[in-house]
């Protein structure tokens, strides 16, 4: 029996500004150059609730008909409710300031890092919503990791040896923060509410997951507890002859 396929013929998916390498490109597009240099094209209205842009960008999706079921695609007609570029789609933002987007991604890690927030309520909302959409691309992903590591290695050899990429620590690897953890920084992480797919909030899955396996792993037994009955043993046994020539 052959398999139904479903088609939709509305999809539509980001289109990447790369350069000649393949690489993205960072510098924002002319249209959105001409939003940031001219305050009068950018929307100063309050910001909508999150229901609500959520309702208006699946009602976007059906019908040009759209793949609805697919969160990615609904989010990308999700409308920023912050910032210069206001009023546009995620989507769009994606597509015409990359640089833009790095800088949101790492600004939002420094807040989580800190403690402090500096932007609130339904902009807020959106913002963390903007994120969670660019991290689930693996070309924003390469970036941040390229851009985290400070050189031109696009992803370390293995989890112990990522670089954290935020705040005071850095330069440190994932490894240094857990071997280090009588400082407090781990357990630190450990207690943020993190945003899905940031640099922090995968740092917090690599402790989380050492600290479940240090937990599941037997205490280990100091030599010097085996050591020293043996001692014993071998003195007696020594010994053993010159004690029966004494009856």
């Amino acid at each position: 029996m052959q398999k139904k396929m479903t088609f939709f013929p509305g999809k539509i998916c980001v289109v990447f500004r790369k350069g000649p390498l393949g690489f993205l490109l960072q510098e924002p597009s002319k249209k959105a150059r001409r939003i940031k240099e001219d305050a009068t094209l950018q929307d100063k209205s309050i910001p909508t609730r999150a229901d609500l842009v959520h309702q208006n960008a699946l009602a976007v999706v059906l019908q040009r008909g759209g793949d609805a079921s697919d969160r990615a695609e609904v989010l990308g007609d999700y409308i920023l409710q912050f910032g210069k570029y206001k009023g546009k789609s995620f989507r769009w933002l994606l597509e015409n300031d990359i640089g833009y987007t790095m800088y949101l991604i790492k600004n939002l890690e420094k807040e989580e890092a800190s403690g402090v927030t500096v932007t609130a309520g339904h902009a807020k909302d959106s913002l963390q919503s903007f994120v969670n959409y660019a991290l689930g691309f693996a070309e924003i992903q390469s970036l941040c990791t390229y851009e985290a590591s400070g050189v031109g290695v696009m992803a370390a050899s293995s989890e112990d040896d990522q670089l954290v990429g935020f705040g005071t620590r850095a330069k440190s690897t994932w490894k240094e923060i857990w071997d280090s953890r009588a400082d407090g920084y781990a357990t630190f992480i450990l207690g943020k509410v993190c945003v899905p797919g940031t640099r922090m909030f995968k740092l917090q899955q690599y402790l989380q997951k050492r600290q479940r396996s240090a937990s599941a792993s037997p205490p280990e037994e100091h030599p010097s507890s085996v050591s020293k009955p043996m001692g014993k043993l071998v003195i007696i046994y020594c010994y053993l002859p010159y004690l029966m020539t004494c009856d």
